[in-house]
């Protein structure tokens, strides 16, 4: 009995074979996941495991200690950041005004386009087209700054790697919780 599954074992190789990759192939590349961020001042759907960094970064004169949620799915990176604003611009409206608009200028400079002016509106979505390193990318985003937090949602890839739909769905699904 034993001997006559091996020896058809050949024959079935390549069905077997063929319908493992339709299973593969049925595998959703995004595995959406609702969590929150931003020391629970954010609500977000992440389309795969998130990995967090955080880093100091100057935004406006002023060194800020910057987190960065992140997931990569198949070449495009989806990101929640956020960071604590100084006291002396948490108490200063033109101070974190200016630093929300600092982000947002960043954002068109990482792709080496000119921003838009007037810059738009804090939570509106902002699409970026330009140039990522030698090669053409894009980028839908939206920027908030609250009392207390600057944050920022953002998609980022190439035309083959970030369908525009995807980008849409992360970048809505970020709620602030008031």
């Amino acid at each position: 009995m034993i001997s006559k599954l091996f020896r058809l074992w050949p024959a079935r190789l390549p069905h077997l074979l063929g319908v493992a990759l339709l299973l593969a192939a049925c595998t959703p590349s995004y595995n959406w996941r609702e969590m929150e961020v931003a020391d629970g001042h954010v609500q977000a759907a992440f389309p795969a495991k998130v990995q967090t960094q955080t880093r100091e970064i100057a935004l406006a004169g002023h060194s800020l200690r910057f987190t960065l949620t992140m997931a990569q799915v198949d070449g495009a990176m989806f990101a929640v950041g956020h960071a604590p604003l100084p006291p002396e611009v948490a108490g200063d409206p033109a101070a974190r005004d200016a630093l929300g608009h600092a982000l947002m200028q960043s954002l068109y400079a990482n792709l080496s386009t000119q921003p838009p002016q007037p810059l738009p509106a804090y939570g509106d979505e902002i699409e970026v087209r330009g140039q990522a390193g030698q090669q053409p990318g894009w980028l839908m985003a939206r920027v908030w700054v609250t009392d207390t937090m600057l944050i920022d949602a953002v998609a980022a890839g190439t035309e083959q790697t970030l369908p525009r739909e995807r980008a849409q769905e992360f970048v809505r699904a970020v709620k602030l919780n008031r």
